[in-house]
């Protein structure tokens, strides 16, 4: 083989390493392997990426419940409406709780009438809020017969915010504490303890009775 045979022969063989390493990445698409790969363009006015994962937000404090306070006495006599029992869910218990009445009557305190309920029928008053922690009921009414064991008045004391909380009254089998005033005994009832009551009334053979909440006059 003379010279010309192998400047042609080694000619054909760098062709093929050429079209080997540039030619096929070309034609495929593919990097060149010993050329250096251009990093892309970054435009320094474009936006910041936003995280896909957003931080959790922190829990809400737990509000603590403010009590209500009980509202001042703007010395006004209140009247006390009567409303319908289902408001309560009244059950009627089998004994019911009788109260003791306390013993002394403090006769030394000057009391103010609070409010006032009157009536000609049985039924269940409206919540009634009392500031004061000694008051009284002053209770009078007016009887179709002269006997007290067929004309009787028939109370509850009903705490609002204690359905436990109750004492029950009943002029037919008590000794009420009475004071005179003009021409009628008044049934008096001590209650020594501020809050909201609302009060169920029965009457049996009475025309009329009038209680009346009274408090003393320094809480007025």
């Amino acid at each position: 083989m003379d010279r010309k045979d192998l400047a042609f022969f080694g000619a054909a063989i760098v062709i093929v390493i050429v079209v080997a390493l540039i030619g096929k990445p070309l034609i495929m698409g593919e990097p060149i392997s010993f050329l250096p790969t251009s990093e892309p363009s970054v435009d320094p006015n474009a936006p910041l990426p936003i995280p896909s994962i957003l931080p959790t937000p922190l829990p809400r404090a737990t509000e603590t419940p403010v009590p209500t306070p009980t509202p001042v006495w703007d010395g006004e006599v209140k009247t006390v409406s009567y409303v319908d029992p289902s408001t309560y869910n009244i059950e009627t218990p089998k004994q019911p709780v009788i109260g003791a009445q306390p013993v002394p009557y403090q006769q030394n305190r000057e009391m103010v009438p609070y409010a006032v309920i009157q009536g000609e029928a049985s039924g269940v008053t409206e919540v009634l809020a009392i500031p004061s922690g000694y008051w009284e009921m002053h209770i009078t009414f007016d009887t179709w017969t002269d006997s007290p064991i067929q004309s009787f008045l028939k109370f509850q004391i009903r705490n609002a915010e204690d359905r436990s909380d109750y004492q029950v009254f009943n002029s037919a089998n008590e000794a009420p504490i009475t004071t005179r005033d003009s021409d009628k005994d008044i049934w008096v009832i001590e209650r020594y303890d501020a809050g909201s009551f609302y009060f169920v009334i029965k009457e049996e053979l009475l025309k009329s009775y009038t209680i009346k909440i009274m408090v003393p006059k320094s809480d007025s």
